[in-house]
């Protein structure tokens, strides 16, 4: 409905595989000319990434236990869960805890795939792009590369 010409265009297309699929079918049964089509994947989790998240583990299990007082309670208010973590775990991780599950594509704030709404509190987030200025300035925060730096509420 948007784009009655799609036919006659170039479509570039990002997302999870079973979203990218559908979109390709769709298009395939409109006729489209699929040499026109482009798609983009994060794919698999570089190795470098894999590396890192390996040594974290390894430094976590080696670190002595942490003080009561520097956990920061994690509170996903849609859920009606909260969690109390350790610094340097991010909100994401604290909800997967929960067991919530945060749709996440990339890990590395690139797709934005993991865009809440922070409703309080202040948390430091590491993107690489995959927030705009003004969703920030909104509140939201991409889940897998903020940490909280104090308690924090997550619409979620």
């Amino acid at each position: 409905l948007m784009v009655p010409d799609f036919l006659e265009r170039e479509v570039f297309c990002c997302g999870p595989t079973p979203y990218m699929t559908a979109v390709k079918r769709l298009l395939e049964a409109a006729g489209f000319d699929m040499a026109r089509y482009h798609e983009e994947s994060f794919g698999a989790t570089p190795a470098e990434a894999r590396a890192d998240a390996v040594e974290q583990a390894e430094q976590a299990a080696d670190a002595p236990e942490v003080d009561l007082a520097d956990l920061h309670q994690v509170e996903f208010i849609a859920s009606g869960k909260s969690i109390r973590v350790a610094p340097g775990e991010t909100v994401h991780a604290a909800a997967a805890k929960l067991g919530l599950l945060i749709p996440k594509a990339c890990g590395m704030g690139i797709c934005g795939t993991c865009k809440v709404l922070k409703l309080g509190g202040e948390v430091e987030m590491d993107h690489n792009g995959g927030i705009t200025e003004e969703d920030e300035a909104e509140g939201y925060i991409l889940s897998c590369c903020s940490v909280p730096k104090g308690d924090v509420r997550i619409e979620f």
